[in-house]
């Protein structure tokens, strides 16, 4: 599926839920970003979660929305976008973000996981 039926599938929910995975939502972000800019994209991305999880509430989450999480792949794409003229090339220079563990190189998992990283963003609990 190319980028604009990808994230149109995504804004509009048909996106299938067997395809909403780690990879699904960077490039969700990427592609919102690009396309919205930083401040719109964001807020695109974090109501466009919600409103996807929330149409497919039927189906089962591992986590569900999580605003920690949310803000810190967010925030990890944003610091990595380059003047790149597409996400495949953005994929192949960022492969390390497209596994979730990365993650856990700034959070320790008792505080990731934590009712209150859920709700609110909490700062990275290690430096790298």
């Amino acid at each position: 599926m190319n980028d604009i039926d990808f994230l149109t599938s995504f804004e509009n929910c048909s996106l299938p839920w067997e395809e909403w995975n780690h990879s699904s939502h960077v490039r969700m972000a990427y592609l919102s970003l690009e396309k919205y800019g930083n401040k719109k994209g964001s807020q695109a991305i974090i109501n466009g979660i919600k409103k996807y999880n929330n149409f497919h509430s039927d189906k089962k989450m591992k986590i569900g929305y999580h605003q920690t999480i949310t803000l810190f792949w967010i925030n990890t794409v944003k610091s990595r976008m380059e003047k790149l003229d597409s996400f495949s090339k953005f994929k192949i220079n960022n492969q390390d973000i497209f596994d979730f563990s990365f993650i856990f190189d700034f959070y320790e998992k008792e505080v990731l996981y934590s009712d209150k990283a859920k709700i609110e963003f909490l700062n990275h609990t290690k430096e790298k």
